[in-house]
């Protein structure tokens, strides 16, 4: 299903019910919640989010109302999560930059080791370093082999400066005493057209879905830890044991001190889905893959991620 397709049939389905007032003296859900969204409408992050409100319609009878609040790379949408009452009410689309990484580099208000609730991942996005198909570099391997016999030649870009896939692969390099030269874009759309025409030699994106389809770049490395992410032939950052190897996932998130039975509610939905058409759909839609997390193990890799990306942070000079 083609991303118009897909949010086109969201928007029909979640308009299919009327929204109800909530009540605290009713069992969970009373009402229908609202799911915040720091991304504008039409992108991934509503995908991610309307397939999910979509599904708990369908099976649940609960309409759960995207909300976009987007800005300041989703920090401003996460501030209205952490002083959302804690009851299920208002709850969140997960994504790994403004809640791992933006506290790095930039004063927020908030701290994501406390004051949210992690519910549940649903989706693992594949982001891989790639070349163009005419690239002398065959491997993961080549690639290195190039950078370390030629200081500073490597030039390499991502769909953001300072984003999860920027920090991890800078990670690797200097795992490999591998010095490259980071080129910036605004976008993984430029670097792309970059790459294709022979401007940069590697990109390292999720925006990669179309091009190996079209035969026009080669996939080289898997930065995710999740090795039904990777590709025959393509190395995986978590097999190298590169210092940073966390997924770039969705999923929920609210306020901290959740209810147990609002926490456990969302899991079974979520654990739910995933078996779904809906959600193979929806994996096509994005090129990701199936990653569920419930929320203890959820928790887990989201605070010790928030480390391992400060430490490498701190090795980049890049802290605030």
């Amino acid at each position: 299903m083609k991303r118009r397709q897909f949010l086109t049939t969201a928007a029909l389905m979640a308009t299919a019910a009327p929204r109800l007032a909530w009540s605290a003296t009713q069992s969970y859900p009373a009402a229908n919640p609202t799911i915040v969204v720091g991304f504008g409408a039409g992108g991934a992050g509503d995908i991610s989010t309307r397939v999910l409100s979509n599904y708990v319609k369908e099976t649940r009878g609960v309409v759960a109302i995207p909300d976009f609040r987007p800005g300041a790379g989703g920090t401003i949408a996460t501030d209205q999560v952490r002083r959302a009452p804690a009851d299920g009410s208002v709850l969140s689309l997960y994504s790994v930059s403004p809640m791992l990484v933006a506290p790095h580099l930039q004063r927020v208000p908030y701290d994501s080791t406390k004051d949210f609730t992690y519910i549940a991942s649903y989706a693992g996005i594949s982001v891989p370093c790639f070349v163009r198909t005419e690239s002398p570099f065959k491997t993961w391997d080549d690639l290195l082999d190039f950078g370390r016999n030629h200081p500073s030649k490597l030039r390499w870009a991502t769909a953001a400066p300072r984003g999860l896939a920027h920090i991890a692969t800078d990670a690797a390099f200097r795992t490999e005493k591998v010095e490259a030269t980071f080129v910036p874009f605004r976008g993984g759309a430029e670097a792309v057209t970059a790459l294709l025409g022979g401007h940069i030699d590697m990109v390292v994106s999720s925006d990669f879905g179309p091009h190996l389809a079209a035969g026009t770049v080669r996939l080289l490395a898997e930065t995710s830890p999740n090795p039904k992410a990777g590709h025959e032939g393509v190395a995986s950052f978590a097999e190298r044991r590169y210092p940073i190897a966390i997924p770039a996932s969705y999923g929920l998130f609210g306020p901290a001190g959740l209810p147990g039975d609002v926490v456990a509610w969302w899991e079974n939905a979520i654990g739910d889905m995933i078996s779904s058409p809906l959600y193979e759909d929806y994996l096509k839609t994005i090129n990701g893959y199936s990653l569920f997390q419930k929320s203890e193990e959820f928790t887990a890799v989201a605070k010790q991620g928030y480390v391992d990306l400060g430490r490498q942070i701190e090795a980049m000079g890049i802290r605030l």
